[in-house]
């Protein structure tokens, strides 16, 4: 008789089984197992938040806005009243907003306000260079000119157009005086007003002089017109019954009228630019003027502890998963006997250089 025969379990058994890949099992123990590191690191970094939330500098924002005159072409001002019904910007008035808040920005506006000295308090008779406040040192003069202008493009000074809207500019001046705030906003808008009416004025003037020369061209060809005209009559005093001499002398008083109109025109637009070029109105309509800050603007410290406390959370996380993946990976390469091999040859290297 053949007795069935059972199979039986081996004699010894692994005492610890690794999954064959990454589980949310496997990655809860993980995180339970290390929580102690990972609040440390947690808490070191909300320690760290907290010092830095209090640790920072308060800044203070003066800010003002103005409105843009924008010349339009008169033969084309029908077109933009249509299209404004319709809400959409024709020429010129669009591009304006945008023009001045990059203008903000230009070395022309921006080059006097950076050489020039500011009170860091009100009633302060102590005046400190704007290159000193910000703490840009140098030997070469223009090397922390640069530099303080680029620091007011990038960290102080910031602008905006409402193109699609009002047209309204904003400008905004960030610092950590409230006086420098206020004094750098102040030079701002009074830096755009005199380099837009220098600009107007330079435009108006050679319009006058380009319109001057066009308008004494234009008063001799009226001249040489009504000479023409005035010898035809001296000449032809009994005309009415000759066809030809009535339409020689109509061609000739048509000339001469065309000649004045052309005069006409062009002495308005003379005088016009004369006018521009000594007018010294400001060009651009200011609807909030700087004001002195009263109070620093919000930290977020709240901000600064959350984001720092969580993102040392990530960190520790990170490290943890990091750790246990290394481990894994190397308990899974000791099963090779390549490994014990090399571990063998590398212990017997260090060896020599081990203390006895």
């Amino acid at each position: 008789m053949i007795e069935a025969q059972t199979p039986t379990l081996p004699d010894s058994a692994p005492s610890r089984v690794e999954p064959a890949g990454v589980s949310f099992a496997w990655l809860l123990a993980v995180l339970l197992i290390h929580r102690r590191f990972i609040l440390v690191v947690a808490g070191f970094g909300l320690m760290l938040s907290v010092v830095g939330a209090f640790l920072t500098v308060p800044k203070y924002t003066s800010s003002f806005s103005f409105s843009p005159q924008t010349s339009q072409d008169p033969s084309r001002a029908g077109l933009a009243s249509l299209a404004g019904q319709l809400g959409i910007s024709v020429g010129g008035a669009s591009e304006a907003p945008q023009l001045y808040a990059e203008l903000v920005s230009t070395r022309d506006v921006l080059s006097p306000i950076a050489r020039d000295s500011f009170a860091l308090a009100p009633g302060d008779g102590k005046r400190v260079p704007l290159a000193t406040f910000l703490g840009i040192r140098g030997a070469d003069p223009q090397v922390v000119e640069e530099r303080t202008l680029r620091n007011l493009r990038t960290r102080i000074v910031a602008a905006s157009a409402a193109t699609r809207t009002s047209g309204v500019v904003s400008v905004t001046v960030r610092t950590k005086s409230a006086e420098v705030s206020f004094e750098i906003a102040e030079r701002l808008l009074d830096g755009l007003n005199q380099f837009n009416l220098a600009t107007r004025k330079s435009q108006a003037g050679e319009e006058r002089r380009f319109t001057e020369g066009r308008l004494a061209a234009a008063k001799v060809a009226l001249r040489a017109a009504e000479d023409s005209l005035q010898n035809f009559l001296f000449a032809n005093r009994q005309f009415g019954n000759s066809p030809q001499l009535t339409f020689q002398r109509e061609r000739l008083q048509r000339e001469v009228s065309l000649r004045q109109q052309v005069v006409l025109g062009l002495a308005q637009q003379y005088e016009d630019a004369r006018i521009r070029e000594v007018r010294d109105t400001p060009v651009i309509t200011v609807i909030e003027k700087p004001a002195l800050p009263a109070m620093a603007d919000p930290r977020g410290r709240g901000v600064i502890i959350v984001l720092g406390t969580f993102l040392a959370l990530l960190l520790g996380i990170g490290l943890v998963l990091v750790w246990e993946g290394w481990n894994r990976q190397r308990r899974a390469e000791s099963a090779d006997p390549s490994y014990s091999v090399l571990a063998s040859e590398w212990n017997s290297l260090r060896r020599p250089f081990q203390k006895p």
